[in-house]
């Protein structure tokens, strides 16, 4: 990625900072037109997940690219949650306890 399209992205992001909830936003990422809904929001929801997220980080700050040893507290909750879930017959659907 060039260093002109990096610079685009950042200025892509800092308005949409900036812009009020209901004002019409631009992402960052892959230039999808979208509502802000929340006063934190400043990228599309078009995507699944958060691919225009990630892509924009990892384009525009070296140190988070590919990062994936973070994890959220959230997200760590869920999945020991899944994994007990899984391994306990009582809560594995598929497993018939009699």
């Amino acid at each position: 990625m060039t260093n002109k399209m990096i610079q685009s992205m950042k200025l892509r992001y800092e308005r949409n900072a900036a812009a009020k909830v209901g004002e019409e936003c631009t992402c960052p990422a892959c230039g999808t037109v979208f509502v802000k809904k929340s006063w934190q929001q400043k990228f599309c929801k078009s995507k699944r997940g958060t691919k225009c997220k990630d892509k924009y980080w990892n384009n525009v700050d070296p140190e988070k690219r590919c990062n994936t040893t973070r994890i959220s507290p959230a997200s760590a909750a869920w999945m020991s949650r899944e994994d007990r879930e899984f391994d306990d017959p009582v809560y594995n659907e598929f497993v018939d306890p009699y």
